[in-house]
C-alpha cells in the first residue's frame, strides 16, 4: 500500500472540502474585497467552517497589515480561468 491508498482509505467516509489548496478566489474580508488563494478550508473555535486564504495584496486593518486571514464560506467566490 502507498501513501495515495492509505488516504484515499483513511478519508473515505468524509465529506470532500469545497475548496483546497491553491483555489483563487475573491472575497470580502471586513467588506474589503480581496482577491488571493485558499490555504485550506476548516473550523473555528465555535465549530463553524471558515476559509483560510492568503491575499495576493495585504489588507490594512487597525493600523496592521493583514495578508492571511479567515474569511467566511459565503463570502468567497471561485475565480474563473480567463
Amino acid at each position: 500500500m502507498n501513501y495515495r491508498d492509505y488516504f484515499l482509505r483513511r478519508d473515505a467516509g468524509l465529506p470532500q472540502p469545497k475548496w483546497v489548496y491553491g483555489d483563487r478566489v475573491f472575497a470580502r474580508y471586513c467588506k474589503i474585497p480581496t482577491v488571493g488563494m485558499v490555504i485550506r478550508e476548516t473550523l473555528d473555535e465555535d465549530g463553524r467552517k471558515v476559509v483560510l486564504m492568503m491575499a495576493d495584496l495585504p489588507v490594512r486593518i487597525d493600523g496592521e497589515n493583514r495578508s492571511v486571514f479567515f474569511v467566511n464560506p459565503r463570502d468567497v467566490k471561485r475565480l474563473k480561468e480567463l
